[in-house]
């Protein structure tokens, strides 16, 4: 019984984004690797040098992902929120912009490969 649930849980987690770090190169105008650490409560991007350049609420609702930044930053879109679709495929994911005010985010996200971030 407790295999069952031990593999169970292991599978549910294998099924989402949520609590875990990826990664990938944006080429211009950034020409750095993006690391996305994302929680359940606040998620955030950090360059290559590890500093946090932007903070957002994400909202996982099946494969659905909702971005709501806050704080200042450059790469900041306050107010603005923006619905992804996520396709996960093992250790990687890509994002479908479903509708998105912020242009930078868009051009960030959407169908960039992101690989988990062991």
């Amino acid at each position: 019984m407790m295999f069952c649930l031990t593999s169970a849980a292991f599978h549910l987690h294998a099924q989402t984004i949520n609590n875990r770090n990826w990664k990938t190169f944006i080429a211009d105008p950034l020409n750095d690797t993006l690391v996305f650490h994302i929680r359940a409560d606040s998620s955030f991007v950090t360059n290559g040098t590890g500093m946090a350049v932007l903070h957002t609420n994400c909202i996982i609702t099946g494969d659905t992902l909702t971005l709501s930044d806050y704080g200042t930053g450059d790469y900041t879109c306050p107010d603005m929120r923006g619905k992804y679709k996520i396709h996960l495929n093992g250790n990687s994911f890509m994002l479908t912009v479903i509708e998105d005010p912020c242009e930078g985010r868009v051009h960030a996200l959407d169908g960039i490969k992101w690989t988990e971030e062991k």
